[in-house]
């Protein structure tokens, strides 16, 4: 079995890895790999400054092919050695049953095995059908000849799709130097103070592009391996529709399985999440985007938990031990000490203040708006919320994450501005308008203001929207 197995491999070898017949005009790549001269030329035809080999993907400098006539020679060998060894096989002993040492001349086509007659004697193989093994072989390697062009096809629709990859490789770069030149075009012009922000808002960016670019080179890294497969398929089949017909229906199970099972990878689509220069609240044109979209936010009585009591004008909230003489309403929270905004948010811009005086704790934020109905809201641990958050450790940013904030001066009153559009929610400390946290998400949502008062006696009080001086 080494000479068949030998001359199987030779035959694998003498073939194109692009068109998978033999090659015709060979010619060889700088990374040693051997192509026929029109397929290479034609896997390269739209590129201009970079030819990867469709193997290797090792990127070629330039268009620069030599001929091999040396393996001219040897493809035309080992296809007078294919010539010579079909005829042969067909001149070669039978096979016996293993079992019963008698010819193998059956094949059952329930169970895809090789028969001897003894072999469907009852009751094995009783009720299936069994023909002969000529018929049988020509039936299934008619069978497995359908896989051929489907195969070949999928190579040829894989490799399109991992140049379209490579493309979008290029323009990430492009939009992203073109992204980067707007931002900092708008950075040159802002004074000392957007410095920090500037470097925090490039490096951003640069872990996205790093991001996406890896999930762009996994992408084509899964397709190349997919295509190996697919030719590691097809050179199995290939190898296979030649064999005698017991050794070709004796695999037909597994090769018939690993046809049939292949699915390509997903392919990876990128998009790339839009920046914008964000600057402290002490700069002056940001105080004056602050007034404009200055919002008047108050209270929901129905949405608040037991223990708190809101005030008449719907801007305070305390915690009290004994509960208010309220009814109790499905929409309000059962289990934290939570009140909602009556306001909800679903595009725009928007910025209010809260006053938190010494509470020991608190937090402060938005949370996305819960489905109402029957049941009444969800708990507040159920909801999507982006807040910030005092316990006695320090203050912590709750989103996506919980994120440990600096030891900094305690707020006595918090700033909250929501850009829907951008996706982002900041956090300033009214103490010296100073940033304290930003979180970037997706939102489709409603959004509503979120108060989490804690269990002290000390009133959380949302301030009144006024004009401020420029």
């Amino acid at each position: 079995m080494a000479v068949p197995a030998a001359l199987a491999g030779l035959q694998a070898e003498a073939n194109c890895p692009v068109c998978l017949d033999y090659l015709r005009d060979p010619v060889t790549t700088e990374c040693g790999h051997n192509f026929c001269r029109c397929c290479i030329q034609q896997s390269w035809a739209d590129l201009k400054d970079r030819f990867p080999c469709p193997v290797c993907r090792h990127s070629c400098q330039e268009r620069h092919l030599r001929s091999n006539t040396q393996l001219g020679r040897m493809i035309d060998v080992a296809r007078l050695l294919h010539v010579a060894r079909s005829k042969k096989r067909r001149r070669e002993e039978k096979h016996l049953c293993e079992k019963h040492h008698q010819v193998l001349t059956l094949f059952c086509e329930e169970d895809l095995e090789v028969l001897c007659p003894e072999c469907t004697r009852p009751p094995d193989h009783q009720g299936h059908q069994v023909r002969p093994t000529q018929e049988a072989a020509s039936h299934h390697r008619q069978r497995l000849s359908r896989y051929i062009e489907p195969l070949k096809k999928q190579v040829a629709d894989v490799q399109r799709l991992v140049g379209t990859q490579e493309r979008k490789l290029l323009e990430l770069r492009e939009k992203l130097q073109d992204q980067r030149q707007k931002l900092t075009s708008e950075f040159e012009q802002l004074s000392a103070c957007v410095d920090r922000e500037q470097g925090a808002v490039l490096s951003r960016l640069a872990e996205e592009e790093r991001d996406i670019q890896r999930r762009l080179c996994a992408n084509i890294t899964a397709f190349s391996e997919h295509v190996s497969t697919l030719r590691r398929r097809l050179s199995e089949v290939a190898a296979r529709s030649v064999l005698s017909d017991v050794q070709l229906l004796a695999g037909v199970r597994s090769s018939r399985g690993r046809c049939e099972g292949l699915r390509p990878p997903a392919l990876y689509s990128f998009r790339l999440r839009l920046e914008a220069c964000r600057l402290p609240p002490q700069h002056s044109a940001l105080r004056k985007i602050i007034q404009k979209f200055r919002q008047e936010v108050t209270l929901d009585p129905e949405t608040a938990h037991p223990h708190l009591l809101v005030s008449e004008d719907r801007k305070s909230v305390t915690f009290v031990r004994k509960r208010p003489g309220v009814p109790q309403n499905a929409k309000s929270f059962r289990t934290d000490p939570v009140v909602l905004g009556s306001e909800g948010f679903d595009g725009g811009r928007h910025y209010w203040e809260v006053l938190v005086g010494d509470k020991r704790a608190w937090a402060v934020g938005l949370c996305a708006d819960g489905p109402s109905g029957q049941g009444g809201r969800p708990p507040a641990g159920r909801r999507r919320r982006w807040t910030i958050q005092r316990r006695a450790g320090g203050c912590v940013a709750h989103g996506a994450a919980r994120v440990a904030l600096a030891p900094t001066e305690k707020p006595t009153g918090l700033g909250v501005y929501l850009d829907y559009e951008l996706g982002e929610i900041s956090f300033y400390r009214l103490n010296d308008r100073a940033h304290i946290h930003s979180f970037t998400d997706a939102f489709s949502e409603v959004l509503r203001p979120y108060f989490w008062v804690g269990r002290d006696s000390k009133p959380l009080t949302i301030c009144a929207a006024r004009d401020e001086e420029g």
